[in-house]
Formats: structure tokens, C-alpha cells, sequence
């Protein structure tokens, strides 16, 4: 873990993950970005009474942003990784924490493989997932969706975050020089007529995929434990992989554009 992540869990959360690990990403979240975000993107709505599930969602930050807009008994987090959901129980003691024993390369690096999301006992109004898919291929993006839409109530919402290449994070961040975007932090990379053709890429350990098709899907490939592993799709390419959805660029000073899908209220 990293030296802030020490900080931020307590010895009871600590004590399940692996001592003496070092890597460079934090493991624990302390944004408090995802709940003016998502409110802004799902156009206000009525929070209190929802049934909220916060797919990998880490310690439970969305709460601290929420503050008293939301009911805890009516918000469940689910993640891969057991620390941060022991830490979130420990945080917030009447909100329901699960842990998905998913194998994860990044963050979960001896769970098992082809785990379906848990069973929470209970349908979702609302399903978010903040910088979750950022960490997966296409293959495992499209299964958990997939999933999830059938966890939600017939007017249920599903948002979540995904990272384009193309984006100038200026635009969200003043601070940054205009044309900074993730594709040119690729360096000399980025200059190939296949990379800037691309409709996604991951990004390992800084070696450059192209769209690899299925080879790094988690569940059958085999990664070295807490390798950093990113990855980047174009709005364009996430319209044709969910037409039932709408694209929106980013608010709330974030980098990440999101897909919305709402049911229309059929069974």
C-alpha cells in the first residue's frame, strides 16, 4: 500500500491487506467529488428513500460528500478489495458494505475469477460506479453492466464513469495547460496514426494496448499483482457499445465523461 493509504486505514481494515506492500497509486479513495458529480449529471433527484448501490466504491467517500441527503441504511457499497470495505463498515456503521471477491489485477490480486456481483437481497433505484470501469477491458465493462442493469428497480438509473483519450482535462481543471489530455501523456506514443485512430487502449504499467480484443481480460489473463492497469474509451465507441444509453461530458472539476442508462419503468 502506499504510505497515504497507512494513514487512512484503521488497524482493523489494515490487518487484510498485505503488509509491507508498497506500489505508487493509493488504494483507499479520499475524493468527495462523486456526489455533487452524480447529482448534477442524474439532474437533482429525491436521494432520500433510494436504494443506492455504489458499485466499487472503495471506503464509502460518496457518504462523506452526500452528508445528510442520504439515508445510510439505504446505501450499499460493493468492492473488490477487503480492506477498503472494512474500513467503510468501520466509517459508516449503518450503510451495508460487501465485499465482491473478484480477481482484480490492480486491486483484488487473489480473489477468484468469473465471481458474479453479489446479491444484495434488494433492487436499486439508483446504481453508480465512479472510475471503476477505468480499470477493466471492454469484455469485463460489458459483462458488469450487463449485471447490473439487472439489479435495478423498472425506473431504476445506472451511471457510470469512464475515461476519454480525447478530453482536455483543462477544460475541467484551469490549472493544466490547454490540449491536456490523456493521450498526450502517452508521449511520442501518441503521435502513431493507429493510437490516434483508436476507439480505446489500455494502459499497463505504461505499456501501451491498442485495442487488444479480449486478451486482457481479467478472468482469464493473468497479471502481476497491484500493477497499475488503465484504461480509455472514446464517447464515440461507448455510444456504440450502449445505444440505450446518453453520454455526458464531465462536471464537477472531474476528468471523467459518464453513461446514464433509466429504465423506462416496465418490467
Amino acid at each position: 500500500m502506499s504510505v497515504r493509504d497507512e494513514q487512512q486505514l484503521a488497524a482493523g481494515a489494515k490487518r487484510l491487506f498485505e503488509s509491507g506492500h508498497r506500489f505508487s497509486w493509493n488504494l483507499v479513495s479520499t475524493r468527495r467529488t462523486q456526489f455533487p458529480y452524480f447529482d448534477e449529471l442524474l439532474g437533482h433527484p429525491e436521494w432520500k428513500g433510494r436504494k443506492i448501490l455504489d458499485f466499487g466504491g472503495n471506503v464509502g467517500t460518496f457518504l462523506a460528500s452526500a452528508g445528510e441527503r442520504v439515508n445510510h441504511e439505504d446505501y450499499w457499497c460493493i468492492d473488490i478489495n477487503p480492506a477498503v470495505v472494512e474500513q467503510g463498515r468501520l466509517t459508516y456503521p449503518r450503510a451495508h458494505f460487501v465485499h465482491f471477491n473478484r480477481y482484480s489485477s490492480q486491486y483484488n490480486p487473489y480473489g477468484k475469477r468469473h465471481q458474479p456481483i453479489p446479491d444484495c437481497g434488494v433492487k436499486f433505484d439508483i446504481i453508480l460506479a465512479f472510475s471503476v470501469f477505468t480499470h477493466v477491458d471492454r469484455k469485463e465493462m460489458v459483462e458488469s453492466v450487463t449485471e447490473l442493469r439487472r439489479m435495478l428497480t423498472p425506473e431504476g438509473v445506472l451511471a457510470f464513469t469512464f475515461f476519454d483519450p480525447w478530453f482536455d482535462r483543462s477544460l475541467s481543471d484551469p490549472s493544466l495547460r490547454r490540449g491536456a489530455t490523456a493521450l498526450k501523456n502517452l508521449g511520442p506514443r501518441a503521435r502513431h496514426e493507429i493510437v490516434r485512430r483508436a476507439r480505446w487502449f489500455i494502459v499497463i504499467n505504461d505499456t501501451l494496448y491498442v485495442e487488444p480484443d479480449d486478451a486482457l481480460y481479467h478472468q482469464t489473463r493473468r497479471g502481476k499483482p497491484h500493477e497499475s492497469y488503465c484504461s480509455f474509451f472514446t464517447a464515440d465507441y461507448m455510444k456504440s457499445l450502449f445505444p440505450g444509453a446518453t453520454i455526458h461530458a464531465p462536471v464537477c472539476r472531474e476528468w471523467q465523461h459518464c453513461c446514464i442508462f433509466r429504465n423506462n419503468g416496465k418490467d
